[in-house]
């Protein structure tokens, strides 16, 4: 073994796989239904106005917390994708259960992003 490889032992990596464990229920329990609900709020118009019954302070957390809450699911993502390569599951059923897992998670920070910048290309292409 050379001295910058690491060992894991089974005590390590069964503390990874609950870490990673942990990631996949924050992100699916509040980080990326906060994310959407935060996009589509953005892009719908009747938010920003008076008249929708939004207050200002609301107005102004959505407008600050958009791109924190996205920046904190993306690291969420990466970090679990880095998890699973550093301590891959030990059986197939688990490999993809973990790979759908950062399906979801993908799909989701994708659907945000196309969300935004279709809704924001839209009235330039009219």
């Amino acid at each position: 073994m050379k001295s910058g490889d690491l060992d894991w032992s089974d005590e390590t990596a069964d503390g990874l796989v609950l870490v990673r464990l942990g990631l996949a229920l924050f992100a699916f329990l509040l980080g990326l239904p906060l994310l959407l609900w935060f996009c589509w709020l953005r892009e719908t118009p009747i938010f920003w106005r008076n008249v929708g019954g939004y207050p200002v302070w609301f107005r102004e957390l959505v407008l600050e917390a958009y791109y924190p809450v996205f920046g904190l699911n993306a690291a969420v993502m990466f970090l679990y994708f880095y998890l699973i390569l550093r301590v891959p599951p030990r059986t197939q059923r688990s490999l993809r259960i973990n790979l759908a897992v950062l399906a979801l998670m993908a799909t989701a920070l994708a659907g945000a992003v196309l969300f935004t910048v279709a809704d924001d290309i839209e009235p330039l292409l009219r």
